[in-house]
This record gives structure tokens, C-alpha cells and sequence, in this order.
């Protein structure tokens, strides 16, 4: 089967704004973005990318399936004032910020529609989704990162009606807002591969957070240290390839960051180059019948290489902006070990994923470790 891919973008999501105030989530980061798109679009064969405008949508009204009625208030009465304004320390609103979260209910409205004919389609909006939770701040958080409402929820939560859904998330941070939604759901899987939340922020996403009451087991969190390279990435990917194989979604929905491309984030070394996202992008368009991306992060050098990479994955390209591989030191890949067999352990107690034998003897001297972690860990608990 041909892939296809269309990409939903409009001005107006250039229109949520810090102004004078240096931000890295500014629009800019959409000007490197669509640069890369129309790379992919004179390279790929003709007909296989099309860049379409995001529709407005009619009212933010609709977020209210995925948060607090009460916060979506809260949140259009602040956009009432049209002046620029500090939510917390790292989140914004400003003049046009309305605008912008208009046409993302728009984009999401038709990416909805797309999928349910099996096109893919990737949302180039703004501003990003992943860490806003039920009522803004999720699972104590110290903040809602750049984030205001959350699109990749609200597509999960329309497609679910229609089919089963999985949501993969690879930006660097965890998706903690979109986690929390979630967390007590058993009909949709959240796969996160994110920086270990012992040191990076938001301090969430730990490998035994796997989910609550009926949704225990169909959330997954495969962490990876700081400086992982492509190795430590491709060994990941194996892991979310046989979870998503024992789920069989029809529907994926992915917070597509792609701040964990060496050189991206100042804040979050990593050292992941373009073969993991063409890998990703490849697996996850071959597991469902349709699969709509959501950008999150990405700062700069990122959405040039890692995003190109991640759309020729989608589309089975031959070629792709291609680094030479990266590999991970003795101490990051022990502490990714660890990590995983925490995850697997997680995965095993509750058998909503089946895994392959040789992945459940991974957990075998799992228990000291298991007692060793408790004991270090800093954060509140959502299990």
C-alpha cells in the first residue's frame, strides 16, 4: 500500500506569541518546520504529501471531553482579554493565542475525519498539548509547559469512539497531561518514551506509573537517560514495536517531539540522531489503519533533521537525512536496563500487553532493584 501523508498548518498558529520576550515555544519554530515539509514535498513522488490549510474551529467548547468543564472556562476567560499574560513560569497566552487554539480544534476536527478514511495527516500547530492535564497542571507537575489544552487527548478520545487507539508519545518530556486523562482508561494505550523523570522535568512518567483501577497495565513508560544514543533508542523502539503488536490499534495519535535530537535542547542533552525518528515513523504507520501526529517539541535543529526523517518514515522513503549512528556509554545504557525491566515488570503485573518470553526474563532479579527505586524516588505516586 502507498503512503500518504497530509499536513494541516495555517497562519494563525503563528499567532500565539510571547512578542519581544525570548520563549523558546515561539512561532519561528513553525518557519524551520514547514522549511522541512516543503523539503519532503520536492523530494518524496509527487501526490504522496500534500500541505493543506487547518480549518477554524467553531469553539474551544469541545475540549471539555478531555478537561475539567471548569478549567476550559477558566481558560477562555483568561483569552477574553486579549493581552499578553503569564500562566506559571514557563506558559504564555497572548493577543492571538485564541486564534491559534481555534484552528487546532479545527486541524483536529479534520485530522479525525482523515483518519477515519486511513489518511495520515500531521498537525503543524501550536501551541503544544502533551503536558496539559485534566484541570491544566497534571500529576503535580511544577508547571504546565507551554501547554494549554490538550489536541492529542481530544483526537485519542474521538477515535476511541470508532476503533482501538493507541497514543505514542517520543518528545523528550513526558506527556504527563495527557497521562493523566487517561489514566484510569482501558480502551486506550499510552506509550511514552521520555528523559528519566528523576532529573528532568516534569518529574513524572516513572516505569511502575502503568495506570489506575481499570486502566492499570495499558500505560507504558520506557524511560532512557540522559545522553542516549541511537542505540539505547533503537532498543526502545523494540519494546514499543512488540506493545503495540500485542494492542493492535487502528488508530495511533503521536505527540511527535523531537527535542531529543542531538543538538535540539539546550536544557535535555540527548544524543539521538535522524535514524530513530525514520524508524519510528516507519513502525507506526505499518500498525494502524491511520496515524495522526501532533507536534510537540523541537526547538531548532530538530524540526529540520529529526522531523524530515520522521515524515520519510511515515511515507517508507527509500532515502532520509541520514547521521551517523550515536552510541550510549556503559552508565547510560546500565541505567536503561534498569529502567526497562522496571517497565516490563509493569507491563507483566497486570497482562492487559502480552510480551514474549525472552522480554519477561528480563524481570527475573528484577525485585531488589524494584525496593531500590522506591526508596530513591522523589516524586508523588499514580499507582
Amino acid at each position: 500500500m502507498v503512503r500518504r501523508l497530509v499536513v494541516l498548518y495555517h497562519g494563525d498558529f503563528k499567532e500565539h506569541s510571547p512578542g519581544s520576550v525570548k520563549h523558546p515555544e515561539g512561532p519561528g519554530r513553525l518557519d524551520v518546520a514547514l522549511r522541512s515539509v516543503a523539503d519532503i514535498v520536492s523530494s518524496a513522488p509527487r501526490g504522496r504529501v500534500a500541505v493543506r490549510g487547518a480549518p477554524r474551529g467553531g469553539s474551544l467548547d469541545v475540549f471539555k471531553v478531555v478537561h475539567d468543564q471548569a478549567y476550559v472556562e477558566h481558560v477562555k476567560s483568561i483569552l477574553r482579554s486579549r493581552r499578553f499574560e503569564w500562566l506559571d513560569r514557563d506558559t504564555y497566552v497572548s493577543r492571538g493565542t485564541v486564534k491559534a487554539l481555534l484552528r487546532l480544534v479545527g486541524a483536529s476536527q479534520k485530522a479525525v475525519a482523515l483518519a477515519l478514511r486511513g489518511v495520515n495527516s500531521f498537525i503543524l500547530g501550536r501551541p503544544p498539548s502533551h503536558h496539559a492535564g485534566v484541570s491544566g497542571r497534571a500529576m503535580s507537575a511544577p508547571s504546565m509547559g507551554f501547554c494549554l489544552l490538550n489536541a492529542t487527548a481530544l483526537i485519542a478520545r474521538v477515535l476511541a469512539a470508532h476503533g482501538r487507539v493507541a497514543i505514542v508519545d517520543f518528545d523528550v518530556h513526558h506527556g504527563n497531561g495527557t497521562q493523566e486523562i487517561f489514566y484510569d482508561d482501558p480502551y486506550i494505550l499510552h506509550v511514552d518514551i521520555h528523559v528519566d523523570p528523576m532529573t528532568s522535568y516534569p518529574g513524572t512518567g516513572h516505569p511502575m506509573d502503568v495506570g489506575r483501577g481499570a486502566g492499570a497495565g495499558t500505560k507504558v513508560n520506557i524511560v532512557t537517560p540522559h545522553m542516549a544514543g541511537d542505540d539505547i533508542y533503537g532498543d526502545a523502539l523494540g519494546l514499543v514495536k512488540v506493545v503495540l503488536g500485542s494492542w493492535k490499534p487502528e488508530y495511533i495519535v503521536v505527540s511527535a517531539g523531537f527535542d531529543a535530537y542531538r543538538g535540539d535542547n539546550e536544557m535535555v542533552l540527548m544524543n539521538v540522531g535522524t535514524r530513530f525518528y525514520y524508524n519510528i515513523g516507519r513502525l507506526l504507520a505499518s500498525k494502524a489503519k491511520a496515524v495522526v501526529s501532533i507536534l510537540e517539541g523541537g526547538y531548532g535543529i530538530g524540526l529540520d533533521r529529526a522531523l524530515k526523517a520522521y515524515i520519510a518514515g511515515i511515507l517508507g522513503l527509500r532515502t532520509w537525512p541520514w547521521d551517523p549512528p550515536s552510541y550510549s556509554d556503559g552508565v547510560a545504557w546500565r541505567s536503561y536496563r534498569a529502567y526497562k525491566r522496571l517497565t516490563i515488570a509493569g507491563i507483566l503485573k497486570h497482562a492487559k500487553i502480552s510480551l514474549p518470553k525472552e522480554i519477561a526474563r528480563k524481570v527475573e532479579t528484577l525485585r531488589p532493584r524494584m525496593r531500590r527505586y522506591r526508596r530513591k524516588r522523589r516524586y508523588r505516586r499514580y499507582i
